[in-house]
């Protein structure tokens, strides 16, 4: 595979190894005479001589063996590049990186992945975690191929698919006046402290906007990545914090939230500016395929 990238290398590294211009056109499977003219063209190119023809011999100068090792090391990294290609495009297997929010690491995540996995044992697949602006970075530059994320991205470098739709709670202390409220307004707590997840986190930016809605700028007085930080915390009194329902959460209370309404999608983004793997997109039409 190395060959498609580095014509002129291989051949010249061929014309090093033989010293002889037949012998090397024969194991490239060219003409001879397209090869001295590659000679010929390469030396007026760089303004030096590479050979001196020895009877139908040939020998490299200092400056063609200087060549030689610059271009083997060249040829040594093209290989292993190669073979790294060669695993994640495979027909039948591949890699893809997939990136999602840290609150969908704990269910959704690892039953797509279950499921997935149990009928394409053969794509490996390697993970990324982090909030919404760090997972549009990492797609942006190619270090992952899918994410889960949240809030839409706003450009057409992007392309999304919404998978579902989150309903997003109010979570208080038992001991707080709203416990026993079958909902409330977030206007009701515009007095609160705030727990919350730090800027460049679309659940943030999602807690501002809400707030915003109700008229008022949430008072934040601690951030952390982990959601269930910030719902032991809300449980044991030191704030409150809008956050995704949890069904298992036993210590704190969630309480739906009725003014403003309070939900965000979840959406599976890929970008629309690179070509996509087999592997990625067998992942990304399974993920649609099952939850949409």
């Amino acid at each position: 595979m190395a060959d498609v990238f580095a014509s002129p290398l291989v051949q010249f590294l061929a014309i090093a190894r033989h010293e002889n211009l037949t012998q090397a056109a024969a194991e490239l499977g060219v003409a001879q005479s397209s090869l001295s003219r590659a000679l010929v063209r390469w030396e007026r190119q760089l303004g030096l001589p590479l050979i001196t023809r020895v009877g139908r011999s040939v020998r490299l100068t200092r400056h063609g063996r200087s060549l030689q090792h610059a271009l083997q090391r060249c040829s040594e990294g093209l290989e292993r590049a190669s073979a790294d290609l060669a695993e994640n495009l495979g027909a039948t297997g591949g890699a893809v990186a997939l990136g999602f929010l840290n609150t969908l690491g704990s269910r959704m995540v690892p039953e797509i992945l279950r499921a997935y996995r149990g009928s394409h044992p053969e794509v490996k697949i390697t993970l990324h975690q982090g909030g919404s602006e760090f997972l549009l970075n990492a797609l942006r530059e190619g270090d992952i191929d899918l994410c889960l994320t949240s809030p839409a991205p706003n450009s057409p470098e992007f392309a999304t698919a919404k998978l579902l739709t989150e309903q997003l709670v109010l979570v208080v202390p038992p001991s707080h006046p709203l416990a026993t409220r079958s909902q409330v307004a977030l206007t009701e707590v515009a007095s609160d402290n705030f727990l919350a997840m730090p800027r460049g986190y679309g659940l943030r930016a999602t807690t501002e906007q809400l707030c915003a809605l109700a008229g008022f700028t949430p008072r934040i007085v601690f951030e952390s990545i982990d959601t269930a930080t910030l719902r032991g915390l809300a449980a044991a009194g030191f704030g409150v914090c809008v956050l995704a329902t949890a069904p298992d959460a036993t210590d704190s209370i969630e309480i739906p939230i009725s003014s403003p309404p309070a939900s965000r999608p979840i959406l599976l983004t890929w970008s629309t500016t690179r070509t996509e793997s087999k592997a990625t997109a067998s992942l990304r039409h399974y993920i649609l395929d099952r939850l949409r």
